[in-house]
């Protein structure tokens, strides 16, 4: 392969992939508003891939155990996920890769989100770096390839998912289809580090009880506020707990400050402020890392919140964690391709969860995350992404096939 000629090809089809991510971010694309994003990115990437179709997503998925974060009379109807491959030459080691087509909503006081704007080398708007400048890097490396004439020895299977955002119930409808792979690269953005360990969540609801009354007979009543308050102490103490065997197990997160953040992020009660509540509810995310799973964080919680007049349901995201060594090939094999790319790439932890336990764990697939832009952008008022960032990154996955898959003129 000639490196010179994959970097000017890359470089001259860096104006096609940004205009694609700026096409990209003007769908609103929330969960359940994926259809026409999908059909339109089809379209644009049948052209420089061996196959391109679409993966219906069925609604009996919402049935499966694994499913996460169900909604009342919710249909998939037109909803579907997209695979894209390059067929392979020989046989050489195949590659999976993952990314999601769905964004979070916008964010208070958030200029004109599904409006891109360029400014400064970079790209603005929401989805920008969560995750369609990761399609955008993918586009770019496969059109380079295509235009290149460029083929891999094994199979590359590019599935672009619906509702990352929500649990991976996309990415849990490719585990269901089965899918075999030698390793798995998940791109979502992670500051071009190789991310190796990634965290896992489980998302809960605490229902707080209490005894209603007027704030003139406090004998008898019992502020359900109170509850709640107490079993946010319990929480606190049960990560405290927690934290403390996997700093001793994962010694990847021993000088982090906080590497199994809890986030109550919900919390509702009450219509007076001179009456008690007779319930309380609280909606926040568990954080944690090996050895445990999210069946002990559920079984943790559930047993610290029984003493207390409250009910707690996991009926939202359940994401377990995923890990492979440091020293792993896929691991080393991607910091190489980083390294040749230009990029100052380590084996690092993402504070954050994803979809790439849904390999490790559901397909015994190794994976790892990587990808342009920051996790301090995604999700904020001011989510944007360099298109420097997208360059290294797509020149990086090219390196990358070469040397895990093997490239050759077709």
């Amino acid at each position: 392969m000639n490196n010179k000629a994959v970097a000017e090809t890359l470089e001259a089809n860096m104006e096609p992939a940004v205009e694609l991510l700026e096409e990209l971010i003007a769908f609103p694309s929330l969960r359940g508003q994926e259809r026409e994003i999908g059909r339109f990115l089809k379209s644009r990437v049948e052209g420089v891939v061996d196959a391109a179709e679409d993966i219906p997503i069925p609604d009996s998925i919402q049935e499966d155990p694994d499913y996460s974060f169900r909604l009342e009379n919710f249909s998939y109807a037109g909803t579907a996920n997209l695979r894209a491959k390059l067929f392979g030459t020989s046989r050489g080691k195949t590659i999976a890769f993952n990314t999601h087509l769905d964004v979070v909503p916008p964010s208070p006081g958030q200029e004109e989100p599904f409006v891109p704007r360029r400014r400064d080398g970079k790209i603005y708007g929401r989805g920008a770096c969560d995750a369609k400048g990761q399609i955008a890097t993918l586009y770019l490396v496969l059109k380079t390839l295509h235009d290149l004439r460029l083929k891999p020895h094994g199979e590359i299977v590019v599935d672009i998912v619906v509702e990352e955002e929500c649990g991976g119930n996309g990415t849990l409808e490719v585990v269901r289809n089965g899918l075999s792979a030698d390793a798995a690269v998940v791109l979502e953005p992670t500051d071009l580090q190789v991310a190796h360990l990634v965290r896992g969540a489980v998302w809960f609801e605490i229902i707080a009880a209490g005894k209603a009354g007027h704030s003139g007979s406090p004998g008898s009543t019992d502020s359900a506020l109170k509850t709640a308050v107490k079993a946010m102490e319990a929480v606190e103490r049960v990560r405290e707990e927690l934290l403390h065997v996997s700093r001793k197990a994962v010694p990847k997160i021993a000088g982090h400050p906080n590497p199994m953040p809890c986030t109550f992020g919900m919390f509702h009660s009450g219509n007076w402020p001179a009456a008690a509540p007779a319930e309380a509810i609280l909606k926040g995310v568990f954080g944690f890392l090996p050895p445990f799973k999210r069946e002990d964080i559920q079984a943790k919680l559930t047993g610290a919140l029984r003493p207390l007049s409250a009910e707690v349901k996991f009926n939202m995201l359940r994401s377990d964690s995923s890990s492979i060594p440091e020293d792993h090939p896929l691991v080393q094999t991607l910091l190489e391709a980083a390294l040749e790319a230009g990029i100052s790439s380590r084996a690092e932890f993402m504070n954050a969860s994803c979809d790439s336990w849904r390999y490790s764990e559901g397909l015994h697939i190794p994976a790892v995350v990587f990808g342009p832009g920051s996790i301090a952008s995604a999700h904020s008022p001011k989510e944007h992404i360099a298109m420097e960032d997208i360059r290294a990154a797509a020149l990086a996955l090219i390196y990358f096939i070469h040397k895990w898959s093997g490239l050759d003129h077709a």
